[in-house]
């Protein structure tokens, strides 16, 4: 080896161990890391969040910040987190040790599998956290870093930031958390509105498939092709990082926004059903949907919601508040039929026995997916329309979601259990769309009706009057 390349190869070294000695590990990223690393340096609050597609390397590049945190802070503690305990054993620690192979020797930390966390010579510990087995190993009375990797696919992500993450932080004002990850399979997941409060707060950073130096056009082209199209709804989430609705678990993927509208009633309103449809809950929303059957457009119109919040309300707040709305949408018409769930029939039992408001059980003799197919259906054939008021509701059709068993319906911080969906689906189970509510005689004057003129309806005296007192005289 010649003077002059041992002597460059001396130079690199050394300066390799000074970047890792002082924590400075941006030379180990690619130009698309760096990106997201630009934007990181430039946050001035707590939270930062990325939405960075997949094979990007952003676990790769949240490793480096950990490390660079733990080598350069003496006795840090750091939390790396992700959303199941296994994707820390078949993606992240292969990372850490990915990066770790250019640690100098006198730095590199050792692996506790008994406590799951890294530790370093200087004293500072990385500890691994699995969501999903152990969210409250993220609490600390210290802690200098907190990240959560795929934060997109943490159930409760919502509570393990305000009620977790931020008293872990009182004291440590200058903490930074990182949400990273891919988009979730919907819109209504918590992650989407950690995004609208970064962007906020210019802590924000979306990227694409087009942003990643080692991906090639004809990559991108294969990826697309793969994944049904550059407008498929895989293609777009996953590598253009835009938040939409995953059509294996949409619980309605029929709806559609065309169906949101503002029907006007026509002259046989008074005589329509009106019906009222209840999901209750304490931990859950307490969800109400207002509306009636259009017999002669063979529709379920729904008007109307109302959300009871939390464990607040009684008996008597929720027989005030359904009176108020039916009282402002039907006035002195008479509600034909409530519905409800049947989980608390004592609650049923007092709204009928102490303030005379009535609900009819629902009959639960369907499995979950047959009352959801019955939704769809309806929907499909455009029977269902919404007034653009019920925001409740049309969020829970459009973002609704199975959990990934596909067993029971999943959770969001804005929609619930999406309670005013099932709502809908108990309601729709008892309307009564094949009773027709217009009566034959409607439109025709009580004086001359024995002369025949009802629809549907004619006798031999009525036509024997009539020919004896002439042709009737049209208007």
């Amino acid at each position: 080896m010649r003077t002059s390349t041992k002597s460059l190869l001396i130079k690199i070294d050394e300066a390799r161990r000074e970047s890792w000695e002082r924590g400075r590990l941006n030379y180990l990223l690619h130009e698309g890391q760096r990106k997201i690393d630009e934007i990181f340096r430039k946050v001035l609050g707590q939270l930062f969040v990325a939405n960075v597609p997949r094979q990007y390397g952003k676990s790769y590049w949240a490793v480096t910040k950990a490390l660079s945190v733990a080598i350069s802070k003496p006795k840090a503690r750091i939390k790396y987190a992700t959303a199941y305990q296994t994707d820390l054993v078949e993606f992240i620690l292969p990372t850490f040790d990915a990066v770790l192979q250019d640690s100098p020797a006198h730095l590199r930390p050792v692996y506790k599998v008994q406590g799951s966390k890294w530790v370093f010579p200087n004293g500072s510990e990385i500890k691994l956290v699995g969501l999903d087995k152990s969210p409250n190993s993220l609490r600390g009375n210290v802690i200098d870093l907190i990240i959560i990797d795929e934060a997109g696919f943490v159930e409760n992500l919502t509570y393990i930031y305000e009620s977790i993450i931020i008293p872990a932080t009182l004291h440590r004002p200058n903490c930074k958390i990182i949400f990273i990850s891919t988009p979730p399979s919907t819109p209504a997941h918590p992650f989407g509105d950690f995004i609208q409060k970064a962007e906020k707060e210019n802590a924000y950073i979306k990227l694409t498939i087009y942003d990643n130096p080692r991906i090639g056009e004809n990559d991108i082209e294969r990826m697309a092709r793969e994944m049904g199209g550059r407008d498929s709804t895989t293609f777009r989430r996953e590598c253009l990082c835009e938040l939409v609705l995953d059509d294996d678990l949409a619980i309605c993927r029929e709806w559609k926004d065309d169906f949101i509208a503002e029907i006007r009633r026509d002259e046989f309103f008074g005589y329509y059903h009106k019906l009222v449809g209840q999901d209750l809950g304490r931990k859950d929303h307490t969800a109400l949907i207002f509306g009636y059957y259009d017999f002669k457009r063979a529709a379920l119109i729904i008007e109307d919601e109302l959300t009871m919040e939390g464990p607040s309300w009684t008996t008597l707040t929720l027989k005030d508040e359904i009176n108020k709305k039916e009282k402002a949408l039907y006035g002195e018409h008479r509600v034909f039929r409530r519905v409800s769930d049947n989980n608390n029939p004592h609650l049923l039992q007092d709204l009928s026995s102490l303030h005379n408001m009535h609900f009819m059980a629902v009959k639960k003799d369907s499995s979950l997916e047959q009352m959801v197919n019955r939704i769809r259906e309806w929907v499909r054939d455009g029977r269902i329309l919404i007034n653009p008021r019920c925001k409740m509701l049309i969020g829970c059709l459009k973002y609704g979601i199975w959990d990934k068993n596909r067993r029971e319906f999943s959770r969001s911080k804005i929609y619930g259990h999406f309670d005013h969906l099932a709502a809908l689906m108990y309601l729709l189970i008892h309307t009564p769309s094949s009773s027709n509510p217009i009566p034959r005689e409607h439109g025709h004057e009580a004086h001359k009706a024995w002369l025949g003129n009802l629809k549907g309806q004619s006798s031999s005296n009525a036509r024997t009057f009539e020919s004896l007192l002439g042709p009737k005289k049209r208007k």
